[in-house]
């Protein structure tokens, strides 16, 4: 851990999530001013409209519905998030190469060059906040995005300096040796909002009565680790001004790196991406034996005209290889929109340039990682190697309100499987008349054409209104006749009315049905009844 602390500028858009969802929205013709991202079911990020209504991060989605009615509910997207974001370290990347992106809405920068080219540290704020501003103003088209610069000794207070700057509307510039001063009298809780510092943790030290960062710098460094562990250390660390992980000035040397040169030219991001995976777990397993983990990681990528593009990104947890992989996409997506890339990639380098010493990793119980999970991974990887990048897929959530529409298969190449989750299982729009979970076991690429009749063998029509005609009774599928035990619905379905090549009118229902001289005693179907017939799509069980 770094003993000093650096000079750091950090370019901060406060809840960056909502004003994404609020500019993806706005480009769609769909003018908010009111915006709420949630995330398991609680927000994450509010756009400033909101936060003026009452609105608070933390809060359940029917509350902070409750205290804004008008207020548009957007899902957590990552993608749109670090999309939406692009243009804004593009255009800081063109004064400072070695910009560091830890996470959408945030950039970090040494300031000892660029702050002695442009004439300072104040010069360097006035610089960075005008170039930010501009390209701000482009994504929203014209409307002004909250934004702030902050200059100071260390991560921490940088951070914070550029929040409370986004409030004022103008940078702050911390004078050098005053950052432990002026952390001192800020409470415990900005540990955990900007240091990655665990809540419980945090919690306790309030119980302690340690109440501000003040009172943690003054203890002495071998108290706070006999209670907490290396975690007190770095406590006291980032409460006294210094950074665990100061920013890079100049790139690393090229013997630290684990460099690949193409025989040809590769202009197909998925080969890129295969090809650095391979090369991140090599990486990952060199770093793993030495017992450390890569924190920070330096991507350049040259291309056979020359063209060269650098990208530092901050991972405080540590990076995996998927994730090594995963970010290595995202720069050469960015930088081919941005840039128009003339030719094909012929070598990358990843440069780990900030470890910490590996701590082991508790898979989950329920609802997270667990060791099957990275057997499928490994697994996926292996064929992936033997068979090529768009032979084996993975399903991924796409949306819909056909069952058959609802996954689609994509290339295992482009998915960073090991950090699938079912709460990234996530989409923007609100697919209303939609199968409830749980999601059918079998869904039909060809639907069955079934009868459902009443109790005197008639055919069970819908009318106009959505009502049944009769009770049903019977269903026969596939010659095998079977008594509905019990049924819901009739739910309508109607798409692209405007579209009378592609409109479709339907109604779904679920039966559960039995029939008692086969092994299967019962079974629940999803049917629909179009153009005059009924036919099953899906079944559960």
């Amino acid at each position: 851990m770094n003993t000093e602390s650096t000079r750091v500028a950090v370019v901060a858009c406060p809840d960056w999530q909502a004003v994404a969802a609020q500019c993806d929205l706005h480009a769609r013709g769909q003018v908010f001013d009111a915006v709420a991202v949630l995330h398991a079911q609680r927000v994450i990020a509010r756009t400033a409209a909101a936060a003026e209504q009452g609105v608070q991060v933390g809060m359940r989605k029917r509350e902070a519905q409750a205290t804004c009615p008008n207020m548009h509910i957007a899902t957590h997207n990552p993608e749109r998030d670090r999309l939406m974001f692009e243009p804004v370290v593009h255009a800081i990347a063109e004064l400072v190469p070695l910009v560091e992106v830890s996470m959408p809405g945030i950039v970090v920068l040494a300031t000892r060059g660029p702050s002695r080219y442009v004439g300072g540290d104040d010069a360097l704020a006035q610089r960075l906040t005008v170039i930010a501003e501009t390209a701000l103003q482009k994504l929203a088209q014209g409307q002004r995005i909250p934004f702030g610069v902050g200059i100071a000794d260390g991560r921490l207070t940088a951070m914070i300096a550029a929040r409370s700057a986004a409030s004022v509307r103008a940078p702050r510039v911390v004078a050098p040796n005053e950052s432990a001063q002026c952390l001192a009298v800020l409470p415990v809780s900005v540990l955990a909002d900007f240091a990655e510092i665990d809540r419980s943790v945090v919690s306790l030290l309030q119980r302690l009565g340690l109440a501000h960062l003040g009172n943690i710098a003054e203890i002495q460094p071998s108290v706070l680790v006999g209670r907490f562990g290396p975690v007190g250390n770095e406590m006291q660390r980032l409460a006294r001004g210094l950074d665990r992980h100061p920013p890079i000035v100049v790139a690393p040397p090229p013997e630290r790196a684990s460099t690949h040169r193409f025989d040809v030219p590769v202009e197909d991001v998925n080969v890129v991406v295969l090809t650095a995976r391979e090369v991140a777990d090599q990486l990952v397993l060199h770093l793993g034996n030495h017992g450390a983990s890569c924190v920070r990681l330096h991507i350049s990528l040259h291309t056979d005209h020359g063209e060269q593009n650098d990208r530092v990104w901050y991972q405080p947890e540590g990076l995996t290889a998927a994730a090594m992989a995963e970010r290595m996409r995202w720069q050469m997506e960015a930088w081919i929109a941005g840039r128009g890339v003339t030719s094909g990639v012929v070598l990358f380098r990843l440069s780990p340039i900030g470890l910490r010493a590996r701590e082991g990793r508790q898979l989950g119980l329920w609802g997270d990682s667990t060791q099957a999970d990275e057997w499928a991974s490994r697994a996926i990887e292996r064929l992936t190697n033997m068979l090529g990048a768009e032979s084996v897929r993975v399903p991924e959530w796409r949306g819909g309100r056909d069952p058959a529409e609802v996954f689609a298969l994509t290339s295992a190449a482009v998915v960073d499987v090991e950090r699938r989750s079912l709460s990234q299982v996530t989409a923007e729009a609100q697919w209303n008349g939609a199968l409830p979970t749980p999601s059918p076991s079998v869904v039909y690429d060809d639907p069955l054409l079934v009868l459902v009749c009443d109790a005197d063998g008639n055919d069970v029509t819908v009318s106009g209104r959505h009502e049944l005609s009769a009770e049903p009774v019977v269903v026969v599928l596939q010659q095998q006749r079977y008594n509905v035990l019990s049924w819901a619905g009739p739910w309508p379905v109607e798409e692209r009315w405007w579209d009378t090549s592609r409109q479709r009118r339907m109604v779904r229902m679920q039966f559960v049905v039995s029939r008692h001289d086969t092994a299967i005693t019962t079974r629940a179907l999803v049917v629909v009844r179009e153009h005059g017939q009924w036919w099953v799509v899906a079944r559960f069980g």
